[in-house]
This record gives structure tokens, sequence and C-alpha cells, in this order.
């Protein structure tokens, strides 16, 4: 799962978690802004108007957005069932509006792409690990601390809208681990958000110490016994536990690392091709996009 690293950067390529911003267009947009048929697109006007000035600000030749498709056919839920089965299922006008979003992109020549099997997370690690294996630095945009495992050297993890840029020396500053110890963190102390619970009693600040000493998940469980001899506060306690729990941390690690091995369309690329006037109109239509923001976007792919 891995994603390489090369020593000789060529350009910079942007992957964009994009339910992230849909979801905070749905909650902080009226839904009383709505389609020429009466269906709200709160979600998508907020969506496209930060995806407008994502292109206008950064003007990135090599751009994709990446989409969740469903919470329950994730290949771990078939690991572990539970897996975000805290979460409500998205309603049938959000889901209008998540499919309205991928249109608009297609339309505008734009990356776009999701997985009935691999998450959003998956899929942006896939295309990272590809690009940085050819010279790219990446530019992740995302609110999900999951994602900062991806991070190399030249990249950033970029909370766009808070304008929060993590390079791999910030993620290890914030967080107390490397990036490529974000999993094993999340796997020993566990992820509310997705509903993985961790070991009992063991939280994010022993885990950040645990991984400082031990370094990874392996060396950790084959040298427990060290950890009740180690300085930590209530060492034996945690010994004991990290024992207990074995099995329910090799289990969370299998859902906590990116896959960076899903399949993803090299030969389409990243690259901005060009939109398609007669489906964008089709769409302007249909959202009734006033004159400006049509020739907004006009502006940035055509």
């Amino acid at each position: 799962m891995a994603c390489m690293e090369t020593p000789s950067i060529k350009q910079t390529a942007w992957l964009v978690d994009s339910s992230i911003y849909v979801f905070k267009s749905w909650f902080v947009l009226p839904d009383t802004l709505v389609d020429v048929d009466g269906r709200p697109i709160n979600a998508v006007l907020g969506f496209l108007n930060f995806a407008a000035d994502l292109l206008s600000r950064e003007q990135p030749e090599h751009i994709g957005f990446a989409f969740d498709e469903s919470l329950k056919s994730s290949f771990r839920n078939e690991i572990y069932p539970p897996y975000k089965a805290n979460r409500d299922p998205a309603p049938v006008e959000l889901k209008y509006q998540f499919q309205l979003c991928r249109q608009f992109l297609r339309a505008a020549g734009i990356a776009e792409f999701g997985s009935d099997r691999y998450e959003a997370d998956d899929l942006i690690g896939s295309w990272a690990k590809y690009l940085q294996s050819q010279g790219y630095r990446i530019h992740v945009i995302t609110g999900d601390k999951d994602l900062t495992q991806l991070i190399k050297s030249s990249d950033l993890w970029w909370e766009y809208g808070k304008n929060i840029k993590l390079d791999s020396a910030g993620v290890k500053k914030k967080h107390g681990v490397r990036p490529d110890q974000i999993a094993d963190l999340l796997a020993i102390a566990g992820d509310k958000v997705d509903n993985i619970p961790g070991v009992p009693g063991v939280g994010a600040a022993t885990a950040v110490k645990l991984l400082n000493k031990f370094d990874n998940i392996e060396n950790l469980l084959s040298r427990i016994p060290e950890i009740g001899s180690s300085k930590l506060r209530g060492a034996k306690r945690i010994e004991r536990l990290i024992e207990e729990n074995r099995e329910e941390i090799l289990t969370a690690r299998k859902i906590t690392g990116v896959y960076c091995d899903a399949q993803i369309d090299q030969q389409r690329g990243l690259t901005l091709a060009g939109g398609d006037e007669a489906a964008l109109e089709a769409i302007f239509d249909q959202l009734k996009l006033p004159g400006y923001v049509r020739q907004r976007w006009i502006k940035l792919i055509m």
C-alpha cells in the first residue's frame, strides 16, 4: 500500500476528496435552492463554487475529483462489518446532487472517479502512488486526517476551506507521528468517525508514545513485554491491554490503511480535457445557473 517517492519532481497533481465539500454545502446552504424540476441543488451549487474557486486560484494542469459511492459495499465492510455503521445513509435528495456534481465535472472535461468497492481515499491513494512514481508532487485537498498517510516530503495535505497546509513534517508536528505511521496510530487509538473502536483505555497520546518507541505495529506486537518495562505511565496496564487486543489491532490495521492499488484510468489521466459544450449547456440549464457563472466556467475550462 505504500506510495512510492521519487527524487525528481516534475509537476503538481491535485487530488480532491470531493464528498467532504459536497456534504459541507448540503448542511450550510438552504435547500430552497432548486433546479428546473424543483429539486434541491444546494450541495451542487456549493461544491461547484468550491471547485471553480480552486481551479481559478491554483490553475492546475492535473486534477482529479474522487467520490464515495457507498457506505456498505467497501472491501473494509467485508473485513469489519461495523465499519462506518454509525453513519446514516445519504438521503435520496443528496444522492441526486452527488450525481449532478459528477455529471457536471464530466461535461467540463475534468477527471472524476468513484467505486462501489474502494473509497475515495483509496482512489486518491492509488492515483498518488502512480503519480509519485512518475515524479509528481501531490496536493491532497481534504479535511480527512486519514489521507495524511499519503504525504511524502514534496507533497501537501491541504484543508482548503481553512487553508491549513501540512507537509510531511507538519503531519508529524500535528499528529505526533510520521505520515507512514498514521494508519498504525488509528488502528491502536481507534477512529470514532469510522466506527473503529481501538484498544480500550489506550488513547491517541499513548498510541503516539508507543509508535515513537516501537516505530510500527509489527514491532509493537512482537515486543509486547518491553511495554511493561518501559517508562510509560501505567506501563503494565498498557502491556496487558495491547496483549488482550492483539487480534483487534491487526484487524483494525487492515482497514485504517489507504489502499493504493485500486484500478485507475492512467490513459485518461488527470489533465483538463476541455468541456463538451452541448453537455455543459444542458446542465447549466438544469441548474438554472446565471450568465456570469456560466461564463466563469467557460473561461476556466474551454
